[in-house]
């Protein structure tokens, strides 16, 4: 009663991680899962297709993200026997609440940290909140322009100072009375406001943007290296480089390459009016003034075939390489999402012997695993008691979400 209880306290605890894609895998029920195992979480194949009656098939490639249980979480404490002779609410309320809580809290900021880390689409002005809905509007646009349906699932994770300020900002809108009554009262967007599930989130992680401000950095799309003509990758590692000043890039800084642009995944044509593809740094690396620097960047350049995400229109030696920030702006990264951009896997972990009572919950429709395992102690009649989980969190669809600077 006690290990369920606690996997529904988790549940309700959990803020970004309740709206992204969460997987439990029970290949692992038998001897239990540790740290290192890796899940392989399947992306559908894509198909260009072909105009006229002759047949040209296509080879069905599909692909699939690794997740590695990379973190094993646990609150360690204890109760007494007469803790257990409590209600199971009374007891959840005074012991589990509080422990789950903070496995709850480590696993949401984990997720955040991940999603900044690789989320390159980006809108907003770094160290200023936004205070129009066109800046949310504009988020949930490119999530349009990468294919993401409108069905419901999207959300918008906002850190509380930029909740408040935008709250604020549209409290003067004519809206159906009881959509501004729900904002007042709540001093929050209403849930389901343009065309996303609004939720407040003290996990939103900052992003420190690189610092080189006297920098001009430059790609060679002539020699295109890092580029991939056909198929798909996770990440591409191009040469860029650096006059003036050297560039010290970071997890997580966003750049854009000189008539690159991005397309939609279906007609893959550049969408908009042309927006270039926006990249995501994923090792920080310095620029350096002398030749040129690799840098491993998300999504990776895929001029063609299946998984086309880019069209270059021309191509030059020393193409233009614009930062989003590259001031060392503090900003947090509030993002706008649909559910597919990001996966959370769990697994059970091994029940050990020799102890008063080792529990497993776990449940494939909320995608998570939970271990309790306590032993009595005869010296002050008490019974030390942990609570673990073990979880990886990888980008699934990252295309589908995309960050709000504040």
């Amino acid at each position: 009663m006690i290990t369920n209880e606690a996997l529904m306290v988790l549940e309700n605890e959990l803020t970004f991680s309740s709206e992204v894609d969460r997987n439990y895998d029970d290949q692992f029920a038998v001897s239990g899962a540790k740290i290192g195992n890796t899940l392989n979480v399947r992306r559908p194949g894509r198909f260009i297709g072909t105009s006229g009656p002759a047949l040209n098939v296509e080879d069905f490639n599909e692909t699939s993200v690794p997740v590695t249980l990379s973190t094993q979480f646990h609150v360690d404490t204890q109760f007494t026997t007469q803790d257990l002779a409590l209600s199971l609410d009374m007891f959840s309320d005074r012991v589990l609440k509080p422990a789950v809580a903070a496995v709850a809290n480590k696993i949401d900021f984990d997720g955040l940290t991940m999603a900044k880390n690789n989320t390159a689409n980006i809108v907003g002005t770094a160290g200023t909140p936004p205070t129009s809905l066109l800046t949310y509007l504009t988020a949930g646009a490119f999530l349009d322009a990468e294919g993401a349906p409108r069905d419901g699932r999207r959300s918008c994770i906002v850190e509380p100072f930029t909740g408040a300020t935008i709250v604020d900002s549209l409290k003067g809108l004519f809206v159906p009375s009881d959509m501004i009554s729900k904002q007042y009262q709540k001093g929050m967007m209403g849930r389901d406001s343009a065309g996303m599930n609004w939720k407040m989130d003290q996990n939103v992680v900052n992003q420190t943007f690189g610092s080189y401000s006297t920098a001009t950095l430059a790609c060679d799309t002539a020699t295109a290296t890092g580029f991939l003509a056909t198929g798909w990758a996770q990440t591409s590692t191009i040469a860029l480089t650096a006059t003036t000043a050297t560039a010290g890039l970071q997890v997580g800084d966003v750049i854009q390459i000189a008539n690159i642009y991005a397309v939609n995944p279906q007609n893959r044509s550049a969408y908009g009016s042309g927006k270039l593809r926006n990249f995501v740094v994923t090792t920080a690396v310095t620029v350096a003034t002398s030749g040129t620097t690799s840098v491993t960047v998300s999504p990776a350049v895929i001029t063609g075939g299946q998984f086309q995400n880019v069209t270059v229109t021309s191509t030059s030696a020393t193409a233009a390489v614009t930062p989003f920030n590259k001031l060392g702006t503090v900003s947090p990264q509030n993002i706008v999402m649909h559910k597919n951009a990001f996966t959370l896997a769990t697994a059970d972990l091994e029940l050990p012997d020799g102890v008063v009572f080792a529990g497993r919950a776990s449940d494939k429709e909320l995608g998570l695993s939970m271990r309790v395992v306590r032993q009595y102690t005869i010296n002050n009649d008490s019974i030390p008691t942990r609570v673990d989980v073990l979880y990886g969190w990888a980008p699934l669809y990252p295309e589908l979400a995309c960050r709000v600077a504040a």
